[in-house]
């Protein structure tokens, strides 16, 4: 004759406490790691703005067959249509973020073959953010334009030629 037991369902209080105990030791060892990641993955994003906006620099000069500027100044980058002369008319406007920079304020003139001016100039811009020491830790993305005009992006500007 067999006996009907009735099956325990759910989760005693021990036990529950026990998962959210591990739970928070778990997390309490990852926060350090959540906030270098944060940062990088914000200077990523700086990175990639400014090499799409380099490109689209680059594009408009080669479409519109005239000169074209992209300018960095500080959290702004700027790309203008030289043709008319003076400071050009501004075709694109663009905030890097909240405490994200350029290295230094710098500019780059494309041809309208798409080739930096005067012919053969190479030109470095680093991203920062303010607070942060740019390490193997804290990867600060560096754009590259070389005198024929090939863009890259670097992932980090310490290891960037």
């Amino acid at each position: 004759m067999r006996y009907l037991t009735s099956r325990r369902q759910g989760l005693t209080l021990i036990e529950l406490m026990a998962t959210l105990a591990i739970g928070v030791i778990l997390f309490g060892m990852a926060a350090p790691y959540l906030g270098d990641y944060m940062v990088n993955t914000r200077l990523r994003e700086a990175g990639n703005a400014l090499l799409a906006e380099t490109l689209y620099a680059q594009g408009e000069a080669l479409k519109r067959n005239v000169s074209t500027r992209l300018a960095i100044d500080g959290g702004e980058i700027q790309v203008r249509d030289m043709s008319a002369g003076g400071d050009g008319v501004l075709l694109r406007r663009r905030l890097l973020g909240d405490g994200l920079t350029a290295h230094a304020a710098a500019q780059i003139d494309f041809s309208s073959r798409g080739m930096p001016l005067p012919f053969g100039t190479a030109t470095a811009i680093d991203i920062d953010k303010s607070g942060v020491t740019c390490s193997a830790e804290q990867r600060c993305p560096g754009l590259r334009v070389d005198g024929g005009g090939s863009v890259r992006l670097c992932a980090n500007s310490l290891d960037c030629p």
